[in-house]
């Protein structure tokens, strides 16, 4: 197999199993047709000979593809199979003794690739017509031309576009181009000087040059080779097509819009020799002059360039039921393909807050790019008012937020004007998550009746941004805390990426950011994730303080003067590992012990107390458990305080335990009770001490006493051979009992362990 051959191929090959996915381009989301369960392909040898297949569209019109066609939606309807002849071949419609082998109908007649162009085009009804527009034209009017050109010939089939078509020179190309040729990006030039020709080769098999789709290829003849297009190149006359912005400067629909695009996007859509293309969505003269008197000169350079979109897209590249596409501003338009009950398609593109707007016309092409107008305007959220958006129902709507706008609105927030601001917006659907979660009851219920805590919490979403919250890059990297509206509030730390099986994700406290997408209004950028956030409203030490068990850790901490050299200073990225009262206890002790609480309670005193506290002190405000940053069966490090990396696993079954390289694993505390958040960090509950290195608390070894405590007594003060019995009782009494076992009882009450810590 040739090199060329192998390309052939494998381009073939890619063609075919394209529809399979979709892909992303110069970031923009390329999604291919939606297919069947099973996929069929098309057989054109069952059609029989010399037949090609064919993709028919909705409107019983045909289009040839550059691989093999395959079952696909196009604009939400399955395409069928078209066979007919292929180029160059046409049915017997009489029998004679030359085709005696074949059958009436059977496309075994073969074109004369001899024969001239013109009376070629000519002889076939869908496109005969051209024959004469080319006549005009003085390479056609010899038998013998000059050179072989690639032939444009528009299809007859819709005769609207075609009523007003006269400029036969852009449709013929110097030069012999197959469909196998015609790659995308390749730029042709024709016998109009003032043309060029774009070829777009879709991905799923369809090729266009300057957006009109092949009908079929490859028809040879004397002087070329014959591509029939679906419509005419040009349909509108007096257009100036040396660049998009002259055609938009020159179409009486878009001049108005033209106008008021910026300088720095004037320059980009004339500048020809920079290699890119552009698609621009334009409203309609009307349209666009009302909205002059709406908005200022700056406001209107921002619509206009809502309006455009790098790269060009074509109504045929356009066929899925949703698509997005990013424009110049940075926001998302949405682009829909509908076919109506006649079986044309229908195009239409929306704002991510907008209804649909139909696109009125198609396709209007140009040297480096593409117009299509619709009779509405894209209205881009970043001249939205934060007021205009808490009031216009279809807002909250669009992002399923209502009952948190209606919060807004309820509390009647109180913005600074020309100040900006970040807002996490909740779903309607953390609502519902609030009210059944075990850990926020309390707080729920008081949401429900008291209207300055709704407030409280309506604020708590809401942060001064200053320029530095308007988008995910700065609000994740502010790492200086937020404050927010919330009058007398500490800054809070809340912000942190985590790792899922879908990539990174951010978080705002424990609730996900979807999509790493920011929506920035004029005087807002809001941020929309699928829960709430409840506000704590007291410290860590008082969670100590008002829990039965946690004593020893209040003790601990009070001794240590933790909040004040750390807690305070470092709020609210604190994140501090308690054990609880019974994690201290050790588990060889005893119901008579005296002491039934592990040796390290008395070994952490003083500077090794605050060191061990160090040690189960991370500077980070971390959520953990079934909400926050940890996922099953990962393992996580982070530095405490004291200097000592720890490492946090999480098993499979959702257990986590805390340790650090050197600890035995059986050693581990296992986290018992997660987030119980404070004003100035955050508390998980341990099952044991994470017991401090040697290094970070110095040795001290274990002195260890043993005592029994026994009951003897006698049944009388005369012993024989002793000469003081009471006296020498008194002071040895186990040697009296064991010299006379008879006369005396020694019963063994109880057993002590005393243990001394003495410094190594």
């Amino acid at each position: 197999m040739t090199p060329f051959n192998s390309f052939l191929f494998i381009y073939s090959f890619i063609c075919i199993i394209h529809h399979l996915s979709s892909m992303n381009v110069n970031g923009q989301s390329i999604k291919f047709g939606k297919i069947s369960d099973k996929v069929n392909y098309a057989n054109p040898d069952q059609a029989g000979y010399h037949h090609c297949a064919f993709w028919r569209l909705s409107d019983g019109h045909s289009i040839i593809a550059s691989c093999t066609p395959f079952t696909m939606q196009r604009c939400g309807k399955n395409l069928e199979f078209d066979y007919k002849c292929c180029a160059g071949y046409e049915k017997i419609e009489k029998l004679s003794y030359t085709f005696k082998d074949f059958k009436k109908g059977e496309c075994a007649l073969q074109l004369s690739p001899y024969e001239m162009c013109t009376e070629l085009i000519g002889n076939q009804s869908d496109i005969s017509p051209f024959a004469d527009k080319m006549k005009s034209l003085n390479q056609f009017n010899t038998k013998t031309p000059d050179k072989p050109y690639t032939i444009f010939a528009p299809s007859t089939r819709n005769a609207e576009k075609y009523k007003d078509f006269t400029n036969s020179a852009e449709h013929i190309v110097p030069g012999r181009f197959y469909l196998k040729d015609l790659k995308s990006g390749l730029q042709l030039n024709t016998l109009d000087p003032k043309r060029k020709l774009y070829v777009t080769r879709e991905h799923y098999g369809t090729v266009s040059v300057d957006c009109v789709e092949l009908v079929d290829a490859d028809m040879e003849c004397n002087s070329g080779i014959i591509h029939t297009i679906r419509y005419p190149l040009t349909n509108i006359r007096n257009l100036d097509r040396s660049s998009i912005l002259s055609l938009l400067e020159s179409h009486p629909e878009t001049q108005a819009f033209a106008k008021d695009l910026s300088a720095v996007f004037k320059n980009d859509l004339k500048n020809i020799n920079s290699n890119q293309r552009y698609t621009v969505i334009v409203p309609s003269q009307k349209t666009w002059e009302l909205l002059r008197q709406k908005y200022s000169g700056e406001q209107l350079q921002k619509i206009a360039a809502n309006h455009v979109i790098s790269n060009q897209y074509c109504s045929g590249h356009l066929i899925h039921s949703l698509e997005s596409y990013q424009s110049l501003l940075g926001e998302k338009l949405e682009f829909i393909c509908e076919t109506d009950s006649t079986g044309q398609e229908k195009h239409y593109v929306r704002t991510i807050f907008d209804n649909k707007h139909e696109i009125t016309i198609t396709d209007l092409t140009a040297t480096n790019g593409v117009a299509h107008i619709i009779e509405d305007t894209l209205i881009p959220h970043s001249v939205i008012t934060f007021k205009e958006f808490i009031q216009n129902k279809q807002y909250g709507e669009k992002l399923k937020a209502t009952e948190f706008l209606n919060l807004l609105n309820e509390c009647d927030i109180k913005m600074e004007p020309g100040e900006k601001y970040a807002i996490v917006l909740p779903q309607d659907s953390s609502m519902k998550w609030w009210s059944t979660y075990p850990q926020f009851q309390e707080q729920y219920k008081r949401f429900q009746v008291d209207k300055e805590y709704r407030c409280h919490v309506a604020r708590y979403h809401i942060m001064k941004s200053n320029d530095r919250l308007n988008n995910i890059g700065n609000f994740a990297s502010h790492t200086q805390g937020h404050r927010t509206l919330n009058p007398n509030e500490p800054l809070y730390e809340t912000t942190y990426f985590k790792k899922s099986p879908y990539g990174s994700q951010l978080n705002f406290h424990y609730s996900p950011i979807n999509n790493l997408e920011s929506i920035e209004l004029d005087d807002v950028t809001i941020y929309v994730t699928p829960r709430i956030n409840v506000p704590p409203d007291i410290n860590m030490t008082d969670i100590l303080i008002n829990r039965p068990d946690t004593t020893i850790a209040k003790n601990q901490t009070e001794k240590a003067k933790m909040d004040e050299k750390y807690f305070q200073k470092n709020a609210p990225k604190s994140l501090y590992l308690v054990t609880t009262d019974n994690g201290w206890k050790d588990p060889r002790a005893t119901p008579t012990t005296i002491n039934p609480y592990k040796p390290e309670l008395n070994i952490y005193t003083d500077k090794n107390l605050e060191n061990y506290l160090l040690l189960n002190h991370i500077p980070l405000y971390l959520w953990g458990g079934d909400i926050g940053y940890f996922e099953k069966n990962t393992i996580h490090k982070f530095m405490s305080s004291v200097g000592v990396e720890l490492i946090f696993w999480m098993d499979n079954n959702g257990i986590m335990r805390i340790g650090y390289e050197g600890l035995p694993r059986d050693q581990w505390p296992k986290v018992i009770q997660w987030n119980l958040p404070a004003r100035d960090g955050i508390i998980w509950l341990l099952d044991g001490i994470l017991k401090c290195p040697e290094k970070i608390c110095p040795l001290i070894v274990e002195d260890v006493d043993y005592y029994d405590v026994y009951v003897m007594a006698c049944q009388t003060s005369v012993l024989p051979g002793e000469k003081d019995p009471v006296a020498q009782f008194e002071s040895r009494p186990l040697d009296i009992a064991s010299r006379h076992p008879s006369l005396c009882t020694v019963v063994l009450q109880t057993s002590e362990t005393t243990v001394t810590l003495i410094e190594s």
